[in-house]
C-alpha cells in the first residue's frame, strides 16, 4: 500500500470538502469519483473502495438509466434524494477512510503539536480519530457473537425484525461505544497529553517522494475538474 504523510492526507481531505461543492456533470463526478475510489485502493484497502464505489455505481446507474422507467413518484423521489445527498459527500467520505484507515493517531498529535494547537482541542480530535475505528471493529464482533448463537444469520433478518435489532445490536453497541469513548480518553490523559510540558515524540513527520508525486497528481487533478471546468 501507498504511504503517505499524514500532512498530504490533510490536504486531500479539504480538497475534497471544497470539490463538494463544485457544481458537475453525471459523467464528470463519476470520473472524479473514480478517481477517488483508486486513491482507496491504493492507500487503503480494495475491500474498503469497492464497498463504497458498489454504492456508488447503484445510485448512478439509477440516475442514468432506471430512473426513466420509474413509474412511482414516490419511489423515484426517494432515490433520487438519496443518490443526491450521497453523492455530494462522496468525496469527503473516501478522504476519511483514506485519513482514518491509513494514518496513526501519534502522526495526528505529533501534526497537530507542531502547528501550536491547544491540549484541549488534541485530546478530543485524538479521541474521535481512534473512535470510530474501534466503533467498527466492536461491532464486527457484535454481529459475530451473534451469529454464533445463531441470530442474524438469514439475510435481511434485522429489516423482518427491527426490534430486534434494537435488542441485540444497537443497545450493546450504545454501550460499548461508551466504554471506548473513556478508555480512549483515560489511555490519552495517561500519556501525559494534557501536560504543558515540552512534549518529546518518536514520531516524526516528513515528505518523501511519494508524498510529492502525489501532491503533484492532486494539483494536475484539481486544476482540470475544478479550475478548467
Amino acid at each position: 500500500m501507498l504511504k503517505l504523510d499524514i500532512r498530504t492526507k490533510l490536504l486531500l481531505l479539504i480538497i475534497a470538502n471544497i470539490l463538494m461543492f463544485k457544481k458537475m456533470s453525471i459523467y464528470e463526478h463519476l470520473f472524479s469519483a473514480t478517481i477517488f475510489t483508486l486513491l482507496i485502493l491504493v492507500i487503503v484497502s480494495w475491500k474498503r473502495a469497492i464497498r463504497i464505489y458498489s454504492v456508488y455505481m447503484f445510485f448512478t446507474v439509477y440516475e442514468l438509466f432506471l430512473a426513466k422507467y420509474t413509474s412511482v413518484s414516490i419511489i423515484d423521489n426517494f432515490m433520487v434524494l438519496s443518490a443526491l445527498m450521497f453523492k455530494t459527500i462522496y468525496f469527503p467520505i473516501c478522504a476519511g477512510i483514506i485519513l482514518l484507515g491509513s494514518s496513526k493517531v501519534s502522526e495526528l498529535i505529533t501534526f497537530l503539536r507542531s502547528i501550536k494547537i491547544p491540549n484541549s482541542i488534541i485530546i478530543v480530535l485524538a479521541v474521535i480519530f481512534r473512535f470510530f475505528p474501534a466503533m467498527l471493529t466492536d461491532y464486527k464482533y457484535i454481529k459475530n457473537s451473534l451469529k454464533m448463537k445463531g441470530i442474524g444469520v438469514s439475510k435481511f433478518y434485522y429489516l423482518r425484525h427491527p426490534l430486534k435489532f434494537v435488542e441485540y445490536v444497537f443497545v450493546p453497541y450504545v454501550i460499548i461505544s461508551s466504554n471506548i469513548a473513556n478508555d480512549l480518553t483515560i489511555s490519552c490523559i495517561c500519556r501525559g497529553i494534557e501536560s504543558d510540558r515540552k512534549k518529546s515524540s518518536i514520531q516524526t513527520l516528513k515528505f518523501t517522494l511519494s508524498d510529492y508525486i502525489f501532491l503533484l497528481f492532486i494539483v494536475l487533478f484539481v486544476y482540470f475538474v475544478g479550475v478548467k471546468n
